[in-house]
């Protein structure tokens, strides 16, 4: 009877490694770090309530494209289209010129309100939605 026991705590033993280490394994492949750009680093650096020809001289460059759209702005960097059922509770729809550059697999974007100030921004990686 005792060694039947001995032999089920080893098996359980070796089995409790093994799981550990394939999750271990696991956990890291999915949590890889990732690198912030300079783009990145450069968009969170941006102050607010600066004009566009100041966002263009912090940024380096023009941006990759200009559009109008309409929006709400959730926070300073989250933007909701007025389809969307939340954006009622943050106040009505405001047009914005949203400004856009893409880099090193990175987009961002600075929002303009009706005045030509900065009233919001975020990056994301395209790659990372789907």
């Amino acid at each position: 009877m005792k060694t039947k026991n001995r032999r089920m705590l080893i098996l359980s033993a070796i089995t409790t490694l093994a799981a550990t280490v394939v999750f271990a394994g696991l956990y890291m492949q999915i949590e890889q770090p990732v690198l912030v750009t300079q783009l990145e680093v450069t968009l969170a650096n941006l102050p607010f309530g600066i004009d566009a020809t100041e966002v263009d001289n912090h940024m380096g460059s023009t941006p990759d494209s200009v559009h109008e759209t309409q929006g709400v702005l959730m926070s300073p960097f989250t933007m909701l289209t007025p389809e969307n059922g939340l954006a009622a509770n943050y106040g009505p729809p405001q047009d914005f010129t949203l400004r856009r550059w893409n880099r090193d697999g990175v987009s961002a974007v600075v929002a303009l309100d009706d005045t030509g100030k900065v009233a919001g921004h975020w990056a994301w990686r395209p790659a990372d939605i789907n």
